[in-house]
């Protein structure tokens, strides 16, 4: 029970406002790109794709071959 109001009683400090001691305000919950609306993690204010690509310049097969080119 003890380590239970302990727990309780930790200070939580705002993400926004890292001097400041989180009073529920909701603040850091407010979406960034539309501020009358909860953040309800989306990510488009993140710009996330639902895909990636690399180019590949070169396949080494060969270990000598490729601690050769990266000495140049």
């Amino acid at each position: 029970m003890r380590r239970m109001l302990e727990n309780v009683m930790e200070k939580k400090m705002c993400v926004l406002d890292e001097a400041k001691e989180c009073d529920g305000c909701l603040e850091c919950e407010v979406c960034d790109l539309d501020p009358t609306k909860i953040c309800d993690n989306c990510g488009k204010c993140l710009n996330i794709r639902e895909y990636a690509a690399i180019k590949i310049d070169r396949v080494y097969t060969d270990p000598e071959e490729y601690e050769k080119t990266q000495k140049k």
